[in-house]
């Protein structure tokens, strides 16, 4: 399949429905948005979570588990707003990870006291400054890219079982982990369009989670395409240090059914570039295809997804694995998980599997 012109054609086709259409209409959304008063809010969320992990083949497997949240989903934050009037407004964020299991932030216990890591109580997620106009919406600070926020389906995301750890999809700054730091941000929707690109300026070389002045990323997503529930993403980040970049595109229907129980199907495929994990020490290139089906019923929904990842180098570093799990909602603050995952590397030694249970409450 030529994936090149998969790519462009429904990208070139969104940028031209907004150029025609959704100019105008975007200037009345954002001023109609804008009008609201100045507001600010405290939020945050608690987990704890006990958690297995195995990697390794059968019979050779290296186990970590305890009570710990290592993936950064406990958190605090303050978020808000300030009119300026005329359809202009300041907005910000500000959110810290700390991890209420075992004090640290950054790692677990085992790590910090063992090996001495850049362990901390709280960690920076993602800060930010911006402003809302009728030309669309910027940001600087750190921020999560288009690459990371959009076409976000996984129900197991912040757990040790989610995707992107199960080396299901790309990790990294550049992928599905992390945020861009020391960036600027841009965005601007007009109806079901939207459209955003991100930028690094920072100094150096690169690495360490710092994003330098040649580093960039966009997104497009077109909700109900053609027809209604029908959705497509396309995203890519480019890291200038080493010249090369991640893309994809992602496929979603979402389907109501009676009684509101919802059905959601995704296909995404990824263009890797930049994952130096995915492809079991062969280097960062290759491709990969994810399917996941997600299954919702009152306070209880259901998810199972399934990756096969192809690397440039050769078979003997493919991969391919599936996660699945349910979430149950005990209010609208509280909620049960659980989640299994497996990746079968066809390298020996590579192989990963994690189990996991959990209680959040948000606040």
């Amino acid at each position: 399949m030529d994936y090149k012109q998969l790519f462009c054609t429904p990208l070139v086709f969104a940028i031209s429905i907004y150029l025609f259409f959704g100019l105008g209409k975007a200037f009345a959304e954002t001023k109609n948005n804008h009008s609201n008063p100045s507001a600010v809010m405290f939020y945050g969320k608690l987990f704890v979570q006990y958690d297995s992990v195995k990697a390794g083949d059968s019979g050779s497997t290296a186990s970590v588990d305890g009570l710990r949240d290592d993936e950064g989903m406990g958190r605090f934050g303050v978020k808000g707003k300030s009119s300026i009037g005329n359809g202009y407004a300041i907005n910000y964020k500000v959110e810290y990870a700390f991890d209420i299991g075992d004090g640290d932030a950054t790692g677990d216990s085992k790590t910090c006291s063992e090996t001495l890591s850049d362990c901390r109580t709280f960690a920076l997620k993602q800060g930010w400054l911006g402003m809302l106009t009728p030309f669309g919406e910027f940001k600087f600070g750190s921020l999560k890219s288009p690459y990371r926020y959009m076409a976000k389906h996984d129900l197991l995301h912040d757990t040790i079982t989610q995707a992107r750890d199960s080396r299901l999809i790309t990790q990294s700054s550049m992928g599905h982990s992390s945020y861009w730091r020391e960036s600027a941000f841009y965005r601007i929707k007009s109806g079901n369009l939207e459209l955003a690109y991100i930028r690094g300026l920072g100094e150096g070389t690169g690495g360490g989670g710092h994003n330098v002045k040649k580093d960039y990323g966009y997104g497009i997503e077109y909700k109900n395409f053609l027809i209604k529930g029908f959705d497509i993403v396309y995203a890519a980040s480019k890291d200038d240090s080493v010249k090369d970049d991640n893309k994809k595109m992602t496929f979603t229907y979402n389907l109501k059914l009676t009684n509101k129980k919802k059905i959601k199907v995704w296909y995404m495929h990824e263009d890797v570039g930049l994952d130096n994990k995915m492809f079991t020490q062969s280097g960062n290139d290759g491709e990969v295809d994810w399917y996941g089906i997600n299954y919702k019923t009152g306070p209880l929904t259901l998810q199972y997804s399934y990756s096969e990842a192809d690397a440039d180098a050769g078979s003997g570093y493919d991969r391919d694995g599936y996660n699945m799990g349910f979430q149950y909602k005990l209010s609208k603050t509280s909620r049960v998980y659980a989640g299994y995952s497996k990746n079968n590397a066809n390298q020996t030694g590579k192989d990963l599997r994690a189990t996991m249970i959990g209680l959040r409450h948000d606040f």
